[in-house]
């Protein structure tokens, strides 16, 4: 393995942690009263749903190299549409006193988890040049990284949202709304 593999998978891990950070701290902003334990199975789903987006994308590169440009463009616009979506409604559910169900919650993460994986899968389009062992490597980085800084944030959330929940739903769903202006602004680029 190259050493170039490796830096570059350890940019590109850290790229997607730093993401999967803000998801974690909105999550645990909206959801103070969940136990650590239910955050470290939430970061290992996001991590899984990243690696799977990325080795999607890498093999996807491998077999349509000639349209990528165009299914990378339409992903990001559907992130940006469904963290808007989700971060205004959070802001809505913090304005207005009520518990949500459990399995709305799980739903919405799962959606969550899936719309930030569609940076991995761009970044597997990124990667042709890899072997599959690179790939298998850099997957496996990136899931590492992006399960150590979604518990982190995950648990910075909690502490802070289990104070101020109301408050704390707003600024969870800003982060969401200032993920997708991100995503837009990049995309325009």
């Amino acid at each position: 393995m190259h050493a170039y593999v490796v830096v570059n998978s350890l940019f590109l891990a850290l790229g997607l942690a730093l993401e999967a950070f803000m998801v974690a701290i909105a999550n645990g902003l909206k959801n103070a009263n969940l136990r650590l334990k239910t955050a470290y199975v939430y970061g290992a789903v996001f991590a899984a749903w990243h690696v799977v987006a990325l080795l999607l994308g890498y093999m996807l590169v491998k077999v349509i190299a000639d349209n990528v440009n165009e299914i990378q463009s339409v992903l990001t616009w559907i992130a940006v549409a469904v963290l808007a979506f989700l971060g205004i409604k959070m802001i809505a559910e913090g304005a207005v006193k009520r518990e949500e169900k459990s399995s709305a919650r799980l739903l919405e993460f799962f959606v969550q988890s899936a719309v930030a994986s569609f940076d991995a899968f761009a970044v597997g389009l990124t990667v042709p040049d890899y072997t599959i062992g690179d790939t298998m490597f850099c997957a496996g980085m990136i899931a590492v990284i992006i399960f150590a800084f979604f518990a982190i944030g995950f648990a910075a959330g909690k502490k802070f949202g289990s104070r101020f929940k109301r408050l704390a739903a707003v600024i969870g769903g800003s982060v969401f709304i200032g993920l997708a202006v991100e995503i837009a602004v990049g995309a325009l680029r």
